[in-house]
Protein backbone atom coordinates (compact mmCIF):
# COMPACT_ATOMS: atom_id res chain seq x y z
CA UNK A 1 0.00 0.00 0.00
CA UNK A 2 1.29 3.45 -0.98
CA UNK A 3 -0.36 6.85 -0.56
CA UNK A 4 0.19 10.54 -1.22
CA UNK A 5 -1.54 13.60 0.21
CA UNK A 6 -0.80 17.31 0.34
CA UNK A 7 -1.64 20.49 2.19
CA UNK A 8 -0.52 23.79 0.76
CA UNK A 9 2.89 23.24 -0.79
CA UNK A 10 3.80 20.36 1.55
CA UNK A 11 3.41 16.77 0.36
CA UNK A 12 3.34 13.55 2.40
CA UNK A 13 4.07 10.06 1.11
CA UNK A 14 3.42 6.80 2.97
CA UNK A 15 4.55 3.39 1.75
CA UNK A 16 5.29 0.26 3.74
CA UNK A 17 6.10 1.68 7.18
CA UNK A 18 7.74 4.86 5.83
CA UNK A 19 6.32 8.39 6.05
CA UNK A 20 8.19 10.99 4.00
CA UNK A 21 7.52 14.66 3.34
CA UNK A 22 8.75 17.41 0.99
CA UNK A 23 7.74 20.83 -0.30
CA UNK A 24 6.90 21.58 -3.91
CA UNK A 25 9.62 23.77 -5.41
CA UNK A 26 11.98 23.24 -2.46
CA UNK A 27 15.43 21.78 -3.11
CA UNK A 28 15.93 20.55 0.49
CA UNK A 29 14.79 17.10 -0.59
CA UNK A 30 12.59 14.51 1.08
CA UNK A 31 12.76 13.89 4.83
CA UNK A 32 11.19 11.38 7.25
CA UNK A 33 8.25 12.77 9.22
CA UNK A 34 8.80 10.65 12.34
CA UNK A 35 10.53 7.50 13.55
CA UNK A 36 8.34 4.69 14.91
CA UNK A 37 10.73 4.40 17.84
CA UNK A 38 9.42 7.81 18.96
CA UNK A 39 5.93 6.50 19.74
CA UNK A 40 4.99 7.33 23.33
CA UNK A 41 3.63 4.15 25.02
CA UNK A 42 1.51 6.29 27.34
CA UNK A 43 -0.39 7.67 24.34
CA UNK A 44 -1.38 4.27 22.95
CA UNK A 45 -5.00 3.81 23.98
CA UNK A 46 -6.47 0.51 25.06
CA UNK A 47 -9.32 -0.74 22.85
CA UNK A 48 -12.87 -0.44 24.15
CA UNK A 49 -14.44 -2.88 21.72
CA UNK A 50 -16.14 -6.10 22.76
CA UNK A 51 -13.92 -8.27 20.58
CA UNK A 52 -10.28 -8.37 19.46
CA UNK A 53 -9.06 -6.39 22.44
CA UNK A 54 -5.41 -7.21 21.95
CA UNK A 55 -3.22 -5.38 19.48
CA UNK A 56 -2.59 -7.40 16.35
CA UNK A 57 0.90 -8.90 16.14
CA UNK A 58 2.43 -8.47 12.68
CA UNK A 59 5.79 -9.33 11.19
CA UNK A 60 6.16 -5.84 9.72
CA UNK A 61 4.11 -2.70 10.13
CA UNK A 62 2.37 -1.59 6.91
CA UNK A 63 0.49 1.68 6.46
CA UNK A 64 -3.01 1.09 5.02
CA UNK A 65 -4.34 4.67 4.80
CA UNK A 66 -3.13 8.27 5.13
CA UNK A 67 -4.75 11.67 5.80
CA UNK A 68 -3.77 15.26 6.57
CA UNK A 69 -5.82 17.60 8.76
CA UNK A 70 -7.88 20.40 7.25
CA UNK A 71 -6.21 23.06 9.41
CA UNK A 72 -9.22 25.38 9.20
CA UNK A 73 -9.94 25.50 12.93
CA UNK A 74 -8.70 28.33 15.14
CA UNK A 75 -5.96 26.24 16.74
CA UNK A 76 -4.31 25.73 13.32
CA UNK A 77 -2.68 22.41 14.21
CA UNK A 78 -0.96 20.44 11.47
CA UNK A 79 -1.81 16.78 11.90
CA UNK A 80 -1.10 13.63 9.92
CA UNK A 81 -2.91 10.35 10.57
CA UNK A 82 -2.15 6.84 9.33
CA UNK A 83 -3.87 3.49 9.82
CA UNK A 84 -1.77 0.32 9.91
CA UNK A 85 -2.14 -3.44 9.59
CA UNK A 86 -1.73 -3.63 13.38
CA UNK A 87 -5.31 -2.29 13.57
CA UNK A 88 -4.00 0.98 14.91
CA UNK A 89 -4.60 4.64 14.06
CA UNK A 90 -1.61 6.90 14.75
CA UNK A 91 -1.88 10.71 14.82
CA UNK A 92 1.20 12.92 14.58
CA UNK A 93 1.57 16.69 14.87
CA UNK A 94 4.32 18.65 13.13
CA UNK A 95 5.56 22.19 13.63
CA UNK A 96 7.08 24.55 11.05
CA UNK A 97 9.31 27.61 11.29
CA UNK A 98 8.95 30.95 9.47
CA UNK A 99 10.45 29.37 6.35
CA UNK A 100 7.82 26.59 6.37
CA UNK A 101 10.42 23.97 7.27
CA UNK A 102 9.43 21.25 9.71
CA UNK A 103 11.33 21.74 12.95
CA UNK A 104 9.66 19.03 15.02
CA UNK A 105 7.10 16.23 14.78
CA UNK A 106 5.62 14.31 17.67
CA UNK A 107 3.29 11.43 18.40
CA UNK A 108 -0.12 12.67 19.65
CA UNK A 109 -2.23 9.54 20.14
CA UNK A 110 -2.72 5.95 18.97
CA UNK A 111 -6.13 4.29 18.89
CA UNK A 112 -7.06 0.69 18.20
CA UNK A 113 -9.69 -0.23 15.60
CA UNK A 114 -11.73 -3.47 15.57
CA UNK A 115 -10.76 -4.41 12.00
CA UNK A 116 -8.03 -3.45 9.57
CA UNK A 117 -8.53 0.19 8.48
CA UNK A 118 -9.11 0.90 4.80
CA UNK A 119 -9.79 4.65 4.61
CA UNK A 120 -9.26 7.65 6.86
CA UNK A 121 -10.21 11.34 6.94
CA UNK A 122 -10.18 14.21 9.45
CA UNK A 123 -13.47 15.90 10.33
CA UNK A 124 -13.95 19.59 9.56
CA UNK A 125 -12.62 20.80 12.93
CA UNK A 126 -9.70 18.33 13.00
CA UNK A 127 -10.96 17.12 16.37
CA UNK A 128 -11.55 13.55 15.16
CA UNK A 129 -10.27 11.10 12.60
CA UNK A 130 -12.95 9.01 10.91
CA UNK A 131 -11.93 5.52 9.83
CA UNK A 132 -13.60 2.97 7.57
CA UNK A 133 -12.61 -0.68 7.89
CA UNK A 134 -12.73 -4.05 6.18
CA UNK A 135 -15.88 -5.16 7.96
CA UNK A 136 -17.90 -2.18 6.69
CA UNK A 137 -17.91 -0.14 9.91
CA UNK A 138 -16.95 3.51 10.36
CA UNK A 139 -15.60 4.76 13.70
CA UNK A 140 -14.68 8.22 14.96
CA UNK A 141 -11.56 8.65 17.10
CA UNK A 142 -10.74 11.67 19.21
CA UNK A 143 -7.46 13.39 18.36
CA UNK A 144 -7.30 14.51 21.98
CA UNK A 145 -7.52 11.18 23.81
CA UNK A 146 -8.17 8.43 21.25
CA UNK A 147 -11.67 7.62 22.49
CA UNK A 148 -13.89 6.00 19.88
CA UNK A 149 -17.53 5.73 18.90
CA UNK A 150 -19.14 3.90 15.99
CA UNK A 151 -20.66 6.32 13.50
CA UNK A 152 -22.10 4.18 10.73
CA UNK A 153 -22.03 0.79 9.07
CA UNK A 154 -22.36 -0.70 5.59
CA UNK A 155 -22.67 -4.32 4.53
CA UNK A 156 -19.36 -4.57 2.74
CA UNK A 157 -15.78 -3.28 2.90
CA UNK A 158 -15.41 0.50 3.10
CA UNK A 159 -13.05 1.72 0.35
CA UNK A 160 -13.16 5.49 0.84
CA UNK A 161 -14.56 8.09 3.25
CA UNK A 162 -14.99 11.86 2.85
CA UNK A 163 -16.72 14.86 4.40
CA UNK A 164 -18.59 17.63 2.65
CA UNK A 165 -16.69 20.93 3.10
CA UNK A 166 -19.25 22.18 5.64
CA UNK A 167 -18.74 19.01 7.70
CA UNK A 168 -22.45 18.15 7.74
CA UNK A 169 -22.32 15.03 5.57
CA UNK A 170 -20.14 11.95 5.82
CA UNK A 171 -19.81 9.96 2.60
CA UNK A 172 -18.62 6.38 2.28
CA UNK A 173 -17.79 4.28 -0.78
CA UNK A 174 -17.92 0.51 -0.50
CA UNK A 175 -17.28 -2.73 -2.33
CA UNK A 176 -21.03 -3.19 -2.87
CA UNK A 177 -21.45 -0.65 -5.69
CA UNK A 178 -22.74 2.12 -3.40
CA UNK A 179 -21.72 5.62 -2.57
CA UNK A 180 -23.32 5.86 0.87
CA UNK A 181 -24.28 9.29 2.17
CA UNK A 182 -25.08 8.82 5.85
CA UNK A 183 -28.85 9.15 5.24
CA UNK A 184 -29.17 7.97 1.63
CA UNK A 185 -27.69 5.68 -1.02
CA UNK A 186 -26.25 6.89 -4.32
CA UNK A 187 -27.12 3.93 -6.52
CA UNK A 188 -25.76 3.87 -10.05
CA UNK A 189 -22.47 2.01 -10.13
CA UNK A 190 -22.51 -1.62 -11.28
CA UNK A 191 -19.21 -2.56 -9.62
CA UNK A 192 -17.35 -1.59 -6.46
CA UNK A 193 -16.87 2.12 -5.69
CA UNK A 194 -13.19 2.70 -4.97
CA UNK A 195 -12.72 6.44 -4.73
CA UNK A 196 -14.52 9.72 -3.93
CA UNK A 197 -13.78 13.38 -4.68
CA UNK A 198 -15.73 16.23 -3.07
CA UNK A 199 -16.33 19.29 -5.26
CA UNK A 200 -18.55 21.34 -2.92
CA UNK A 201 -21.19 20.95 -0.21
CA UNK A 202 -23.65 19.36 -2.63
CA UNK A 203 -21.41 17.71 -5.25
CA UNK A 204 -19.42 14.51 -5.00
CA UNK A 205 -17.72 12.46 -7.72
CA UNK A 206 -17.22 8.70 -7.52
CA UNK A 207 -15.60 5.96 -9.58
CA UNK A 208 -14.29 2.42 -9.41
CA UNK A 209 -14.66 -0.97 -11.01
CA UNK A 210 -17.27 -0.13 -13.66
CA UNK A 211 -15.06 2.53 -15.32
CA UNK A 212 -17.70 5.25 -14.95
CA UNK A 213 -17.15 8.63 -13.32
CA UNK A 214 -20.43 9.72 -11.68
CA UNK A 215 -21.33 13.14 -10.31
CA UNK A 216 -23.95 13.19 -7.53
CA UNK A 217 -25.99 15.75 -5.69
CA UNK A 218 -25.48 14.98 -2.01
CA UNK A 219 -28.90 16.41 -1.14
CA UNK A 220 -30.74 14.52 -3.91
CA UNK A 221 -28.75 11.44 -4.83
CA UNK A 222 -31.43 9.23 -6.40
CA UNK A 223 -29.46 9.10 -9.64
CA UNK A 224 -26.21 10.55 -11.03
CA UNK A 225 -26.45 14.13 -12.26
CA UNK A 226 -23.68 13.47 -14.76
CA UNK A 227 -21.78 10.42 -15.99
CA UNK A 228 -18.46 10.31 -17.82
CA UNK A 229 -17.68 7.00 -19.53
CA UNK A 230 -14.02 6.00 -19.02
CA UNK A 231 -14.28 2.51 -20.51
CA UNK A 232 -12.03 3.33 -23.48
CA UNK A 233 -9.05 3.19 -21.09
CA UNK A 234 -9.89 -0.50 -20.46
CA UNK A 235 -9.04 -0.62 -16.76
CA UNK A 236 -10.84 -0.09 -13.45
CA UNK A 237 -10.39 3.33 -11.87
CA UNK A 238 -7.93 3.32 -8.98
CA UNK A 239 -8.12 6.91 -7.69
CA UNK A 240 -9.67 10.26 -8.54
CA UNK A 241 -8.60 13.65 -7.19
CA UNK A 242 -10.29 16.98 -7.87
CA UNK A 243 -8.66 20.37 -8.24
CA UNK A 244 -11.56 22.68 -7.44
CA UNK A 245 -9.81 25.89 -8.49
CA UNK A 246 -9.06 24.56 -11.98
CA UNK A 247 -12.27 22.46 -12.20
CA UNK A 248 -10.35 19.39 -13.25
CA UNK A 249 -10.31 15.78 -12.04
CA UNK A 250 -7.27 13.51 -12.26
CA UNK A 251 -8.10 9.85 -12.85
CA UNK A 252 -5.69 6.97 -12.25
CA UNK A 253 -6.34 3.45 -13.55
CA UNK A 254 -5.25 0.11 -12.15
CA UNK A 255 -1.79 -0.96 -13.39
CA UNK A 256 -1.37 1.92 -15.85
CA UNK A 257 1.54 4.34 -16.36
CA UNK A 258 -0.76 7.17 -17.37
CA UNK A 259 -3.60 9.23 -15.98
CA UNK A 260 -6.29 11.33 -17.59
CA UNK A 261 -7.30 14.87 -16.70
CA UNK A 262 -11.03 15.56 -17.05
CA UNK A 263 -12.11 19.15 -17.72
CA UNK A 264 -15.38 19.63 -15.80
CA UNK A 265 -16.20 22.91 -17.54
CA UNK A 266 -16.80 21.22 -20.89
CA UNK A 267 -19.86 19.16 -21.86
CA UNK A 268 -19.28 16.55 -23.01
CA UNK A 269 -16.24 16.47 -20.77
CA UNK A 270 -12.90 16.92 -22.50
CA UNK A 271 -10.22 14.48 -21.38
CA UNK A 272 -6.47 14.70 -21.74
CA UNK A 273 -4.27 11.62 -21.41
CA UNK A 274 -1.01 12.20 -19.52
CA UNK A 275 1.70 9.54 -19.59
CA UNK A 276 3.85 9.81 -16.47
CA UNK A 277 7.48 9.97 -17.56
CA UNK A 278 9.83 7.15 -16.52
CA UNK A 279 7.03 5.35 -14.67
CA UNK A 280 5.58 1.83 -14.98
CA UNK A 281 2.51 2.16 -12.74
CA UNK A 282 0.67 5.01 -11.00
CA UNK A 283 -0.34 4.27 -7.39
CA UNK A 284 -1.99 7.43 -6.04
CA UNK A 285 -2.70 11.06 -6.87
CA UNK A 286 -3.48 14.20 -4.89
CA UNK A 287 -4.13 17.85 -5.68
CA UNK A 288 -2.97 21.13 -4.17
CA UNK A 289 -2.72 24.67 -5.51
CA UNK A 290 -2.00 24.58 -9.25
CA UNK A 291 -0.79 20.96 -9.18
CA UNK A 292 -1.66 17.32 -9.43
CA UNK A 293 0.97 15.14 -7.75
CA UNK A 294 1.25 11.51 -8.86
CA UNK A 295 2.89 8.76 -6.82
CA UNK A 296 4.30 5.93 -8.90
CA UNK A 297 6.35 2.79 -8.29
CA UNK A 298 9.59 4.66 -8.89
CA UNK A 299 8.73 8.37 -9.17
CA UNK A 300 6.85 11.28 -7.66
CA UNK A 301 5.66 13.57 -10.44
CA UNK A 302 4.37 17.13 -9.98
CA UNK A 303 2.12 18.26 -12.86
CA UNK A 304 1.61 22.01 -13.29
CA UNK A 305 -2.02 22.57 -14.34
CA UNK A 306 -1.18 25.94 -15.90
CA UNK A 307 1.32 24.42 -18.33
CA UNK A 308 0.75 20.63 -17.97
CA UNK A 309 4.53 20.28 -17.66
CA UNK A 310 5.88 17.48 -15.44
CA UNK A 311 8.63 17.71 -12.82
CA UNK A 312 10.00 14.60 -11.12
CA UNK A 313 10.85 14.90 -7.43
CA UNK A 314 13.82 12.74 -6.35
CA UNK A 315 13.17 9.98 -3.81
CA UNK A 316 15.64 8.22 -1.55
CA UNK A 317 16.77 4.61 -2.06
CA UNK A 318 14.81 3.24 0.90
CA UNK A 319 11.51 4.70 -0.28
CA UNK A 320 12.27 3.65 -3.86
CA UNK A 321 12.73 0.03 -2.74
CA UNK A 322 9.46 0.05 -0.77
CA UNK A 323 7.48 1.62 -3.62
CA UNK A 324 8.78 -0.85 -6.18
CA UNK A 325 7.64 -3.76 -3.98
CA UNK A 326 4.35 -2.30 -2.73
CA UNK A 327 1.20 -4.43 -2.93
CA UNK A 328 -2.46 -3.63 -2.35
CA UNK A 329 -4.09 -5.09 0.75
CA UNK A 330 -6.78 -6.66 -1.47
CA UNK A 331 -5.63 -7.81 -4.90
CA UNK A 332 -9.05 -8.04 -6.52
CA UNK A 333 -12.08 -6.00 -5.47
CA UNK A 334 -14.45 -7.54 -7.99
CA UNK A 335 -17.05 -9.92 -6.62
CA UNK A 336 -16.78 -13.67 -7.11
CA UNK A 337 -19.18 -14.40 -9.96
CA UNK A 338 -18.12 -17.99 -10.67
CA UNK A 339 -21.29 -19.20 -8.97
CA UNK A 340 -24.68 -17.81 -7.99
CA UNK A 341 -23.98 -16.36 -4.57
CA UNK A 342 -27.16 -14.27 -4.25
CA UNK A 343 -28.56 -16.33 -1.37
CA UNK A 344 -25.24 -16.17 0.48
CA UNK A 345 -25.10 -12.42 -0.10
CA UNK A 346 -28.66 -11.89 1.17
CA UNK A 347 -27.85 -13.93 4.27
CA UNK A 348 -24.74 -11.87 5.03
CA UNK A 349 -26.71 -8.67 4.47
CA UNK A 350 -29.46 -9.74 6.86
CA UNK A 351 -26.88 -10.68 9.50
CA UNK A 352 -25.13 -7.33 9.10
CA UNK A 353 -28.34 -5.35 9.46
CA UNK A 354 -29.25 -7.40 12.53
CA UNK A 355 -25.87 -6.54 14.09
CA UNK A 356 -26.47 -2.85 13.37
CA UNK A 357 -29.96 -3.06 14.89
CA UNK A 358 -28.61 -4.78 18.01
CA UNK A 359 -25.99 -2.06 18.46
CA UNK A 360 -28.68 0.61 18.03
CA UNK A 361 -30.88 -1.03 20.67
CA UNK A 362 -27.93 -1.28 23.08
CA UNK A 363 -27.12 2.40 22.60
CA UNK A 364 -30.75 3.39 23.10
CA UNK A 365 -30.89 1.37 26.32
CA UNK A 366 -27.81 3.21 27.57
CA UNK A 367 -29.34 6.65 26.97
CA UNK A 368 -30.62 8.40 30.13
CA UNK A 369 -34.37 8.67 30.51
CA UNK A 370 -35.93 11.99 29.52
CA UNK A 371 -39.17 11.41 31.42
Amino acid sequence: MSFITAFGDRVFVASGDLIRTFRIGDDEGMTPLISWSELNPERIQKPSFEAEKDLKAVDKRVILCLAHSNMIAAHGRRLVAVGTNEKQIHVFEYFIDNNSKIVKAEHIVTSVVPKAPTAIVFDREDAYVVVGDRSGDVHRFSVLNGSAIEMAGAISMILDVAFSPDGKRLLMADRDEKTYVIDAYCLGHTEYVKTLAIQDNDTVWSSGGDKNLHMWSIANCSKPRRTIDLSEWEAPVRKISINVAHKKIAVLFEKKDKMIVVDLETDPAATQSVTILNESECLDVTSTGHYFIVLGRSTITVINLLTMLQATFPIDDELNAVLSATKDAVDNLFKNVTHNNQLEYEKRKAEKFEQIEQKRRRLNNQEPSTS
